[in-house]
């Protein structure tokens, strides 16, 4: 009889501990969400760590989430994927004089934070994959109303004016509504 109660409780704990599992799978929503910003430069004469450019983005996460079945208020965790940065004015422009790159984020109320570089660039590249630098939650600088996208650096030599564009990839996890 005591062997028949441990084995029916041992029985019970598990099911409840598999059944959570499983509905944790129905009540979750897990997708990536990008953000393309475009980044105008000005030429850059003097070498060293600059500024090269910046845009303020207006946040589309909530429509994404709705899309999703969820809401703002459900977001548990926005990550960072991935980032690259291209040069889009001239395809035959590449970053040969750029020696490091960063790319950074800040929302109002917040602190900037670096969110993805590359050190050192390779030359002969219009496309960099910036390695992706912040394993953080970010998800109250992309919820905010509007954010910003700035990109920083260091350069050999001098550089034309640049359009770019930045590429980020988040994770979006959150519970479903």
């Amino acid at each position: 009889m005591k062997n028949t109660l441990k084995t029916l409780t041992f029985m019970a704990i598990s099911s409840f501990v598999f059944m959570g599992g499983c509905l944790s799978k129905y009540t979750s929503v897990n997708f990536d969400y990008t953000t393309e910003a475009q980044i105008e430069t000005e030429a850059v004469t003097s070498v060293g760590t600059q500024t090269f450019g910046e845009t303020v983005l207006n946040s589309d996460l909530k429509a994404e989430l709705e899309k999703n079945n969820t809401s703002l208020d459900l977001l548990d965790e926005l990550k960072l994927k991935s980032a690259s940065v291209t040069i889009t004015n001239d395809s035959m422009a590449k970053f040969d004089n750029v020696e490091m790159i960063e790319l950074w984020l800040s929302a109002d109320g917040m602190p900037e934070v670096m969110i993805a570089s590359k050190n050192p660039v390779p030359d002969g590249l219009n496309t960099i994959d910036l390695n992706v630098n912040s394993s953080e939650n970010l998800a109250n600088y992309i919820k905010a109303n509007s954010f910003t996208y700035r990109i920083k650096g260091s350069n050999s030599g001098p550089l034309d004016a640049m359009s770019l564009k930045a590429n980020v990839v988040w994770v979006v996890k959150a519970s479903a509504k």
